[in-house]
């Protein structure tokens, strides 16, 4: 099996995220190639160099999030242009990494400590899948996972103080990839392609 010489997330939980699936498919990679770009802004700005590294040095997995656009291939047109080299695997999930997230239903479900009935039947269609994840936790009956990721009365975060250790412990330790992919074709399509790729 081929090896993935670099992995490359618009954040830290999109990075933990392709780490994960690697592990999961059994493709050698290096952790310590493992980026957090901290943002779209800087993923984007950086993609052409990370595009021709995998052109030249071998296979480059990036993952990002679709958010608002309105579809994978008119992103990655508008960014990159047509050229995208083969073996630069770039994914990007939709709406963002936490739709693969809520696909895995029972093991997330099991991690709020919600009812499995809460979780939607689509999460590849949830407008924002990060605020479903609090509005779940909100309604946890674990009094950890609510200070967690709800955020503070009178903040105007988002999200609660621990919500990225807390979805970063959910991917490395309960998150199963492979039935998350029944659940999310966003998912399922990033999986056949590393495969695809990765068996050449």
């Amino acid at each position: 099996m081929n090896p993935v010489e670099l992995v490359v997330g618009e954040g830290l939980l999109d990075a933990r995220a392709a780490g994960k699936i690697l592990r999961t498919l059994g493709v050698p990679f290096d952790p310590a190639r493992c980026i957090d770009k901290g943002g779209s802004g800087a993923f984007w700005r950086d993609a052409p160099r990370y595009n021709e590294m995998a052109r030249n040095d071998g296979l480059v997995l990036a993952l990002t999030d679709l958010d608002r656009n309105l579809c994978a291939p008119g992103l990655i047109a508008e960014r990159l242009g047509r050229r995208l080299s083969s073996r630069f695997l770039l994914r990007i999930a939709s709406r963002m990494l936490e739709s693969w997230l809520l696909a895995d239903t029972s093991n997330i479900a099991g991690y709020l400590r919600v009812p499995t009935k809460r979780l939607p039947r689509d999460p590849d269609a949830v407008g924002n899948p990060k605020q479903t994840i609090v509005n779940l936790a909100r309604d946890s009956r674990s009094r950890r996972v609510r200070e967690d990721l709800v955020p503070e009365t009178g903040t105007t975060a988002p999200v609660g103080k621990n919500y990225t250790r807390a979805m970063e412990n959910f991917i490395d330790t309960h998150w199963e990839p492979l039935e998350a992919s029944r659940s999310s074709p966003s998912l399922a399509r990033a999986i056949r392609t590393i495969q695809a790729a990765t068996s050449l």
